[in-house]
């Protein structure tokens, strides 16, 4: 799999995440970490099992850079910034459709030493993952759940009130998105984590609701770090801990 701009892309390209040809393996080597597309980084062992990390923009690729300079043994990660649909005549990106983004992913699915690829979703990528178990149900491992609302603007009382009416819809979607899903996810079945913070505003579907929803997961782990919000510099101890949990719930679990 080779991860690259979307500019000349080959036809059927979804996003700019395309298979250079089947099987074959990323090209970054092993250990190194080097950035193949826009906000899209590769990093780890090109055999070993995939863990794809889909957060909210390009712009935010610079906050996880950190944690993939140290890849475990065994592993290669790809962090890929949410592939949505380029906006239609400057319109403003809208979130609506999960499957759309779910959809691009698919490629990067692959099966390594009969080892099911993980899913880490963070901000408005949380219901870009959650979707693609929906729809590949058999071709993912286990998913970390980051921060569902970290795309919510946070401001108390009347603030957030005027907040929803002028922010523009990239920033207050991601509540609507999981509330769709929401009759679908006791269909997840895979082993589920949820790194949040311990302090988070009230009045916001995220994790709480999440937990709520994900009734038929082979097993549903919370984790809570402090503060509103988890930041990858400040919690990268308890987001790799997490992790590094749920590989071996799921390999307790043959997948």
């Amino acid at each position: 799999m080779t991860i690259h701009s979307s500019a000349g892309r080959p036809a059927g390209a979804a996003f700019g995440i395309v298979p250079s040809s089947p099987g074959e393996a990323p090209t970054a080597r092993c250990g190194a970490s080097r950035e193949v597309g826009p906000g899209c980084v590769v990093a780890g062992d090109p055999a070993g099992r995939r863990i794809i990390l889909v957060h909210a923009a390009s712009s935010e690729s610079r906050a996880w850079t950190r944690l993939l300079r140290a890849v475990p043994a065994g592993q290669e990660w790809v962090a890929v910034p949410r592939p949505d649909p380029a906006p239609i005549n400057g319109a403003s990106r809208l979130r609506g459709d999960p499957g759309v983004p779910a959809a691009a992913l698919r490629p990067l699915l692959a099966l390594r030493r009969s080892r099911k690829p993980l899913l880490i979703g963070c901000g408005s990528g949380v219901s870009v993952a959650l979707r693609a178990v929906l729809d590949f149900p058999e071709l993912v491992g286990g998913l970390l759940l980051i921060d569902p609302m970290a795309g919510e603007a946070v401001r108390p009382g009347v603030f957030r009130r005027i907040a929803a009416r002028i922010l523009p819809p990239v920033a207050r979607d991601s509540a609507a998105e999981l509330q769709a899903m929401g009759p679908m996810l006791d269909a997840v079945r895979l082993p589920v984590t949820l790194v949040q913070g311990k302090d988070g505003p009230d009045g916001v579907p995220g994790a709480s609701f999440l937990e709520q929803r994900l009734t038929g997961c082979r097993n549903l782990t919370v984790v809570t770090v402090p503060g509103q919000q988890v930041l990858p510099a400040k919690h990268e101890s308890a987001i790799r801990g997490a992790l590094a949990a749920l590989v071996a719930s799921v390999e307790r679990g043959g997948a």
